[in-house]
């Protein structure tokens, strides 16, 4: 089997987990969201309940719908609109991996 093939037990894509959120009976998610594509950052998560997540995470994906790259915005309302349970992918931030993800253009800005 080739290198590329085999998983790589350090991958950031080993790291990845998924994390489920229910509406409470205001509708609220209490969930806050940072970052976005308009700042050059992916989303990020903000401010939220105790126990639900982890803050500073990296945003991957809403309900299966790729996050990475949208303004906070448009990740507003992918969030949103998805129905219950609303199913989160994130990863922990780390360096290699902002490096690894963030096309150059966007690191020369935030990096200043």
């Amino acid at each position: 089997m080739s290198k590329s093939l085999k998983k790589r037990k350090n991958h950031w894509t080993n790291k990845v987990h998924e994390s489920v959120l229910c509406r409470d009976e205001d509708g609220e998610l209490g969930l806050e969201l940072r970052g976005g594509a308009e700042n050059g950052l992916f989303p990020v998560i903000g401010d939220l309940l105790p126990d639900k997540l982890f803050q500073d995470e990296l945003l991957l994906e809403v309900n299966d719908t790729p996050v990475a790259g949208l303004t906070t915005r448009d990740v507003h309302a992918v969030v949103k609109h998805s129905k219950d349970p609303v199913r989160l992918k994130c990863v922990k931030q780390a360096v290699l991996l902002f490096l690894k993800l963030t096309p150059a253009r966007f690191r020369e800005r935030t990096t200043q």
